[in-house]
């Protein structure tokens, strides 16, 4: 593979998994606010648990998007400009 497809293959995907990282946000927010009006408290402890592992998750997906934007000489962009 040349630098320029290497290049191109490493922008697809920063920009990929930017788009998981919103996705999974969003799906936290959401699970927070149904955490909320959960009123059973079965129901709270499964969410609690779900809302951590999401949490684990974009933890790791910033943790990725950290390394490649730093491949792609992004590292002085905050995130607003991602």
């Amino acid at each position: 593979m040349d630098d320029s497809a290497v290049a191109g293959r490493l922008n697809r995907e920063f920009h990929e998994l930017i788009g998981a990282l919103d996705a999974i946000s969003a799906l936290k927010e959401e699970l927070e606010l149904r955490l909320d009006e959960a009123r059973d408290d079965c129901v709270r402890e499964v969410l609690d648990n779900v809302i951590a592992l999401v949490g684990a998750h974009i933890i790791e997906y910033q943790h990725r998007r950290s390394e490649q934007s730093n491949e792609l000489g992004l590292e002085n962009l905050n995130e607003s400009e991602m």
